[in-house]
């Protein structure tokens, strides 16, 4: 199923989703602002996104990128109000994760070719994991942006996280860079579409 045709419930499984089993900025961001960036994904017309569901139309995993994450990732900070509260709540709760964001955004600057998209999620439920779910996604993904006439998939992944690691080279991503942002180490890989 297409990441634009779930409802609000299934947005809010999909962010709770994404907190139980990445250990990223956004999800230490808290469940609000995650919920807020599916949502801005959603209505999102150049996101690429698609969802795994079981027959009970759980969400078992999912694949989305953007071609333009940052100005996804901007659109998260509308309304002002509702955006500076998320921040003073973290400002008092968790000053680190304020500090990481502010690292973050300052050292984003991730050069992007025009005719690349970014994959900048994919997850599997722990119930599916090890079963090959997680590499139909990412092909799905990696068809459907070929199809929209993208040549290339770029994403960023922690190095500590060798799974993913050797699910993006086993399908053929090649590493571009490494680099630090804030307290991650990264790596920069890219899939070049045919």
């Amino acid at each position: 199923m297409r990441l634009s045709q779930l409802d609000d419930d299934s947005l809010k499984k999909l962010a709770v989703l994404h907190r139980s089993i990445m250990r990223t900025l956004l999800s230490d961001l808290g469940l609000p602002i995650v919920q807020k960036y599916y949502h801005v994904a959603r209505s999102d017309l150049s996101v690429v996104g698609m969802v795994a569901l079981n027959s009970s139309n759980e969400i078992m995993g999912w694949a989305m990128g953007s071609p333009e994450p940052a100005k996804l990732n901007s659109k998260l900070r509308q309304p002002l109000i509702w955006f500076f509260v998320q921040m003073m709540r973290l400002a008092f709760t968790r000053p680190l994760i304020l500090t990481q964001l502010i690292s973050s955004v300052i050292s984003s600057g991730m050069d992007m070719s025009k005719d690349a998209i970014e994959l900048t999620y994919i997850g599997v439920s722990s119930d599916h994991q090890g079963k090959g779910l997680g590499r139909a996604l990412l092909n799905k993904f990696v068809e459907e942006s070929g199809s929209r006439g993208y040549h290339s998939v770029v994403l960023s992944v922690e190095e500590e996280n060798k799974a993913a690691i050797a699910l993006y080279e086993g399908f053929g991503f090649k590493l571009t860079k490494s680099f630090a942002e804030g307290r991650y180490q990264r790596h920069r890989m890219e899939f070049v579409l045919a």
